[in-house]
């Protein structure tokens, strides 16, 4: 059953220092990680009190995809513009305690004031994490493909059991 997302929106991007961040409207003290442990750089991501920390490839180009919906909806194994299959998936739970979060980076440590602002209808929420990164050697001297990373969000307590 395709379920339709109440909020999406994509964005080209580019992660400074490989991070970018789901921070919590109301988190006025965030802070990413200073050390990036093992299991954060296995996971590729690290949640924090209100919202979370996503590590790319490097820090070169991003499309975000960010979905969200009021129940778990099916997971393609593979991107959708492409056809091909996602290179790392991760879900975790995250928190918003405000129901809404602002995107944002390092070199922008406060999501700006006006948007964009995503609304969450739950403060606990699940996130899945879909990352399509080009697995080849980077060269920076010409136009290479943006990495795609997908995310989709819904409540938790309407989650379908997830991973």
């Amino acid at each position: 059953m395709f379920l339709s997302p109440r909020g999406w929106a994509t964005f080209a991007w580019q992660s400074d220092y490989s991070q970018f961040y789901l921070i919590d409207r109301g988190d006025e003290a965030f802070e990413a990680p200073v050390e990036i442990t093992a299991e954060i750089e296995k996971q590729s991501y690290a949640t924090v009190s209100a919202g979370v920390v996503i590590y790319t490839q490097d820090s070169l180009n991003q499309h975000i995809h960010i979905a969200i919906y009021d129940t778990e909806p099916e997971h393609s194994p593979t991107e959708p513009m492409s056809g091909k299959p996602w290179t790392r998936t991760q879900t975790t739970d995250v928190r918003f305690p405000s129901k809404s979060f602002g995107l944002s980076s390092p070199s922008a440590p406060d999501p700006l004031p006006n948007g964009p602002i995503f609304l969450v209808d739950s403060t606990d929420c699940r996130l899945r994490i879909d990352w399509m990164e080009d697995q080849g050697v980077r060269d920076i001297s010409g136009p290479t493909d943006p990495d795609v990373i997908h995310l989709t969000i819904w409540p938790r307590s309407s989650s379908n059991g997830g991973e």
